[in-house]
């Protein structure tokens, strides 16, 4: 199964995976709305899609303004 996919603006989705440093305690939103937490240990899991690169950006400084730990950033596979 395809990660990419089509959105309502026609452009290609792209998945990804951030991982953080620590727990998020506040509610996602602005580009990280609707992405799917999970924590592993001392380490949380964020993946959805995003739309282009400017999302991509706007997702690393929401994580950056609340002072959190970008460990890395990973387009997920298309399989």
């Amino acid at each position: 199964m395809s990660k990419r996919h089509v959105g309502r603006t026609g452009q290609i989705r792209v998945g990804y995976q951030i991982v953080i440093r620590g727990e998020l305690g506040e509610p996602l939103v602005g580009p990280l709305e609707g992405m799917a937490v999970e924590v592993a240990g001392d380490e949380s899991v964020l993946t959805g899609d995003l739309v282009d690169q400017a999302q991509l950006q706007g997702a690393l400084s929401s994580l950056t303004a609340l002072g959190v730990e970008i460990i890395s950033v990973n387009p997920l596979d298309d399989e």
